[in-house]
């Protein structure tokens, strides 16, 4: 399939490098260190302390409502500053376990990958520095949620586990890895719905590694870069209407006007065909209804799994009706996968 190019200039600049930075990072002073200035996303906040970094993290899964974890990265973990928090994680932080390959991304831009010394699911690891050290068995797949081998864990002894939630559900496993001193550090980046705040989560990541400026750094070129474009393609005097997605079990997903996918949509300069659908979560639509919104679509995207026309007109015959398939604009977003999808 094609590459839809607007949409991805404005994802690739999500991850671009840093060239010449606007300084983001000049804040007010607070009793806990130097609150740093957070623009975009609304799930972390960061004090800076002459040592290390204060983060907190706020409802950090689905549906949660004023959760809050408190997390102290410091080189004196021993302070009775620090006995309120979550975890204390000494510094410099050498050896990192990450339970969702997103995490890579990150630790990628600020050049700490060599950190990395676990994953949850190495078979769906894009990286290849990160591919390549699971081959020579120095990053080992420490397996998924209810079924993290714990021992394992253990024997890599790491200075930090990134982990995520999905539910209130997830709380279990990770009392556990708590339970054996095993320090973690939720990320709640999925959860953003500004684009923007997805990748302002790299000052996190700078700040547990003692490289904040740097974060902060990459993360405003990310920001000149995205706005521009973003700027541009809102002069445009034509806005394609987008189509999204494949069905899912008898139902089409689509997510509200207010979720991070309609952003981007809107963003890219089109004009989301569901925007009618209120809030950020996902919506389950008929088939029908479905068919009846791609007919409209001048474009469609995000096509699952399918990697040609033929994938879907083979699971999906009536969608070959859509304008968007007969004319050929249809996208996927699979441009980084391996073997295992």
């Amino acid at each position: 399939m094609k590459t839809l190019k607007t949409l991805a200039v404005v994802m690739f600049v999500l991850m671009a490098g840093c060239n010449t930075p606007i300084n983001h990072c000049a804040n007010s002073t607070e009793g806990d260190g130097v609150e740093q200035e957070v623009k975009y996303a609304r799930s972390f906040s960061i004090n800076l302390l002459t040592n290390g970094a204060l983060i907190d993290v706020f409802n950090p899964w689905q549906g949660s409502t004023g959760v809050k974890y408190r997390y102290a990265f410091s080189e004196s973990v021993d302070s009775e500053d620090f006995k309120h928090c979550e975890a204390m994680i000494p510094m410099p932080v050498r050896r990192v376990v990450c339970l969702s390959t997103t995490h890579i991304a990150f630790l990628e831009k600020i050049g700490k990958l060599d950190c990395v010394v676990g994953v949850s699911g190495a078979q769906f690891v894009s990286n290849p520095q990160i591919r390549r050290n699971i081959e020579l068995g120095q990053v080992k797949d420490v397996g998924y949620e209810q079924l993290i081998n714990y021992e394992l864990l253990v024997e890599l002894r790491p200075d930090i586990v990134l982990c995520y939630g999905v539910g209130a559900e997830s709380v279990g496993y990770l009392q556990k890895l708590k339970s054996l001193n095993i320090p973690i550090l939720f990320i709640a980046e999925y959860l953003e719905e500004d684009p923007l705040g997805k990748a302002e989560w790299i000052k996190v990541f700078g700040a547990m590694f003692g490289k904040y400026d740097e974060a902060c750094a990459i993360f405003s070129q990310i920001e000149r870069d995205y706005l521009d474009v973003k700027e541009t393609l809102a002069a445009a005097t034509h806005k394609p209407k987008v189509f999204i997605n494949l069905p899912w079990q008898d139902a089409w997903f689509f997510p509200g006007n207010q979720s991070y996918m309609a952003a981007l949509i809107d963003d890219a300069g089109g004009d989301y065909i569901l925007s009618h659908l209120e809030g950020n979560q996902s919506y389950p639509l008929n088939f029908e209804v479905a068919l009846a919104k791609g007919m409209a679509a001048d474009v469609w995207i995000n096509t699952g799994t399918a990697q040609s026309l033929a994938d879907i007109s083979r699971e999906f015959p009536r969608t070959t009706l859509f304008p968007a398939y007969k004319e050929g604009r249809v996208f996927n977003n699979n441009s980084r996968i391996n073997v295992a999808g």
